[in-house]
């Protein structure tokens, strides 16, 4: 009987070792992906999704919005002319213009003048900004 009690025990710290051995190194429960907004852990038996921020894992909430309407609330709100453009033509008369331009995708061609165009407009507005305050207020002593 002693013999068998053994083997058991043996059996079953044996079992435990394997079980967790798997679930530790074979089946990770996390994984942890760098992406260019930053770290994303997603728990890989649920779903869930969480961002590291502020030195803290937040639960990535989804969230559907109908952004077709947001964003034509936002043209009417910011004045925005909507002309009647076609910008598939515009942007062929573009790559024919310039060659570099014609490897690029035409979605990935209107991300790159988004955000040329978005960093040239802030960062005038933002130097306009600066040199006016600077043109008001009196010089500061160091």
């Amino acid at each position: 009987m002693a013999r068998e009690k053994m083997y058991f025990i043996g059996g079953l710290f044996i079992g435990v070792f394997v079980a967790l051995l798997f679930l530790f190194y074979f089946a990770p429960r996390y994984s942890v992906v760098k992406t260019p907004n930053g770290l994303v852990r997603q728990d890989k038996w649920t779903g869930q999704s969480w961002r590291f921020v502020d030195n803290q894992w937040k639960a990535i909430v989804a969230q559907d919005y109908d952004w077709e309407k947001i964003d034509a609330s936002l043209v009417s709100a910011l004045r925005i002319p909507s002309g009647e453009l076609d910008t598939g033509a515009a942007l062929k008369l573009l790559k024919q213009k310039h060659p570099i331009l014609k490897t690029l995708s035409d979605e990935d061609l209107l991300e790159r003048i988004k955000i040329v165009y978005s960093r040239q407009i802030l960062g005038n507005m933002y130097l306009d900004t600066f040199l006016k305050a600077e043109k008001s207020s009196p010089p500061q002593k160091q």
